[in-house]
């Protein structure tokens, strides 16, 4: 969770470097080009950390409704 929330603040912090005019002052001085390829690769890594938090959920095992019986065992001499 905290991932995503330091991922998709970064995605908003990049889209607004590029469409803003008054951080347009700011990242006068960055190709632009630069930026789209960070917001790319940003929604790249958001995507894959979303896949994988999936899986982890997924992979998850519930042994909470699992019952042992436990035979009676041969008592050693």
């Amino acid at each position: 969770m905290k991932t995503s929330i330091i991922l998709l603040a970064l995605i908003i912090l990049n889209t607004s470097a590029l469409l803003s005019e008054t951080l347009a002052s700011l990242v006068k001085g960055i190709n632009p080009w630069f930026l789209v390829g960070l917001e790319i690769i940003l929604l790249l890594i958001f995507y894959v950390n979303k896949q994988l938090k999936g899986l982890q959920e997924i992979a998850n095992v519930d042994f909470n409704g699992i019952e042992l019986f436990v035979i009676k065992s041969k008592e050693k001499k």
